[in-house]
Protein backbone atom coordinates (compact mmCIF):
# COMPACT_ATOMS: atom_id res chain seq x y z
CA UNK A 1 0.00 0.00 0.00
CA UNK A 2 2.70 2.50 0.92
CA UNK A 3 5.92 2.32 -1.08
CA UNK A 4 8.00 3.16 2.02
CA UNK A 5 7.83 1.86 5.52
CA UNK A 6 6.17 3.86 8.32
CA UNK A 7 9.55 4.50 9.95
CA UNK A 8 10.77 6.23 6.80
CA UNK A 9 7.67 8.42 6.76
CA UNK A 10 8.29 9.32 10.39
CA UNK A 11 11.91 10.15 9.59
CA UNK A 12 10.85 12.33 6.63
CA UNK A 13 8.25 14.02 8.84
CA UNK A 14 10.86 14.71 11.54
CA UNK A 15 13.31 16.10 8.98
CA UNK A 16 10.55 18.34 7.55
CA UNK A 17 9.66 19.45 11.09
CA UNK A 18 13.31 20.25 11.89
CA UNK A 19 13.65 22.19 8.61
CA UNK A 20 10.49 24.17 9.34
CA UNK A 21 11.78 24.88 12.86
CA UNK A 22 15.11 26.12 11.45
CA UNK A 23 13.33 28.35 8.95
CA UNK A 24 11.14 29.75 11.71
CA UNK A 25 14.12 30.37 14.01
CA UNK A 26 16.02 32.10 11.19
CA UNK A 27 12.95 34.20 10.35
CA UNK A 28 12.31 35.16 13.97
CA UNK A 29 15.99 36.09 14.51
CA UNK A 30 16.08 38.33 11.43
CA UNK A 31 12.64 39.74 12.24
CA UNK A 32 13.79 40.72 15.74
CA UNK A 33 16.90 42.37 14.25
CA UNK A 34 14.71 44.22 11.73
CA UNK A 35 12.33 45.40 14.47
CA UNK A 36 15.29 46.68 16.52
CA UNK A 37 16.58 48.49 13.41
CA UNK A 38 13.16 50.08 12.84
CA UNK A 39 13.05 51.26 16.44
CA UNK A 40 16.53 52.80 16.13
CA UNK A 41 15.53 54.55 12.90
CA UNK A 42 12.33 55.90 14.46
CA UNK A 43 14.22 57.14 17.52
CA UNK A 44 16.84 58.81 15.33
CA UNK A 45 14.07 60.38 13.24
CA UNK A 46 12.33 61.78 16.31
CA UNK A 47 15.63 63.13 17.65
CA UNK A 48 16.35 64.78 14.29
CA UNK A 49 12.84 66.29 14.20
CA UNK A 50 13.38 67.76 17.65
CA UNK A 51 16.76 69.12 16.57
CA UNK A 52 15.23 70.59 13.40
CA UNK A 53 12.50 72.30 15.42
CA UNK A 54 15.13 73.77 17.75
CA UNK A 55 17.19 75.01 14.80
CA UNK A 56 14.09 76.51 13.20
CA UNK A 57 13.24 78.35 16.42
CA UNK A 58 16.80 79.67 16.68
CA UNK A 59 16.69 80.82 13.06
CA UNK A 60 13.37 82.59 13.59
CA UNK A 61 14.66 84.33 16.72
CA UNK A 62 17.83 85.38 14.89
CA UNK A 63 15.83 86.65 11.92
CA UNK A 64 13.48 88.59 14.16
CA UNK A 65 16.33 90.11 16.16
CA UNK A 66 18.29 91.16 13.10
CA UNK A 67 15.13 92.55 11.47
CA UNK A 68 14.43 94.64 14.56
CA UNK A 69 18.06 95.81 14.68
CA UNK A 70 17.86 96.74 11.01
CA UNK A 71 14.65 98.72 11.50
CA UNK A 72 16.16 100.52 14.50
CA UNK A 73 19.32 101.32 12.54
CA UNK A 74 17.32 102.68 9.62
CA UNK A 75 15.28 104.83 12.02
CA UNK A 76 18.53 106.17 13.53
CA UNK A 77 19.86 106.91 10.06
CA UNK A 78 16.66 108.80 9.19
CA UNK A 79 16.91 110.73 12.44
CA UNK A 80 20.60 111.51 12.02
CA UNK A 81 20.47 112.51 8.38
CA UNK A 82 16.97 113.98 8.50
CA UNK A 83 18.24 117.47 9.34
CA UNK A 84 20.94 117.37 6.70
CA UNK A 85 18.64 117.72 3.70
CA UNK A 86 19.14 120.88 1.75
CA UNK A 87 16.05 123.00 2.09
CA UNK A 88 16.51 126.26 0.23
CA UNK A 89 13.57 127.98 1.91
CA UNK A 90 14.89 127.47 5.45
CA UNK A 91 18.54 128.14 4.74
CA UNK A 92 19.98 131.58 5.23
CA UNK A 93 23.35 130.61 3.82
CA UNK A 94 23.99 130.25 0.13
CA UNK A 95 25.56 127.16 -1.36
CA UNK A 96 29.28 127.62 -1.93
CA UNK A 97 30.07 127.79 -5.60
CA UNK A 98 33.75 127.02 -5.08
CA UNK A 99 33.11 123.51 -3.74
CA UNK A 100 35.29 120.80 -5.13
CA UNK A 101 33.21 118.62 -7.49
CA UNK A 102 34.85 115.31 -6.52
CA UNK A 103 35.78 113.45 -3.29
CA UNK A 104 35.03 116.15 -0.74
CA UNK A 105 32.51 117.97 -2.88
CA UNK A 106 28.81 118.30 -2.18
CA UNK A 107 26.64 115.59 -3.70
CA UNK A 108 24.19 116.57 -6.38
CA UNK A 109 21.43 114.64 -4.59
CA UNK A 110 20.80 116.11 -1.12
CA UNK A 111 19.64 112.69 0.14
CA UNK A 112 22.71 110.92 -1.28
CA UNK A 113 24.47 110.44 2.06
CA UNK A 114 21.34 109.05 3.71
CA UNK A 115 20.77 106.62 0.83
CA UNK A 116 24.38 105.43 1.06
CA UNK A 117 24.06 104.92 4.82
CA UNK A 118 20.80 102.98 4.37
CA UNK A 119 22.33 100.76 1.67
CA UNK A 120 25.39 100.13 3.81
CA UNK A 121 23.22 99.26 6.81
CA UNK A 122 21.13 96.90 4.69
CA UNK A 123 24.26 95.11 3.47
CA UNK A 124 25.74 94.85 6.98
CA UNK A 125 22.47 93.50 8.40
CA UNK A 126 22.22 90.94 5.61
CA UNK A 127 25.81 89.82 6.18
CA UNK A 128 25.20 89.50 9.93
CA UNK A 129 22.03 87.47 9.27
CA UNK A 130 23.91 85.11 6.92
CA UNK A 131 26.80 84.66 9.38
CA UNK A 132 24.43 83.79 12.20
CA UNK A 133 22.26 81.48 10.07
CA UNK A 134 25.35 79.57 8.94
CA UNK A 135 26.56 79.37 12.55
CA UNK A 136 23.35 77.69 13.76
CA UNK A 137 23.86 73.92 13.81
Amino acid sequence: MFPLSVINYVKIGLVALVLCGCVYLGYSFEHSRFMAYQERVEAAGKAQEAKNEQILKEQQVTTERITNDYKNSIARIHTYYGGMHVNASSSAMSITSTAVPFVDGTPSDPQFVEKCAMTTQQLESLQEWIREQVGIK
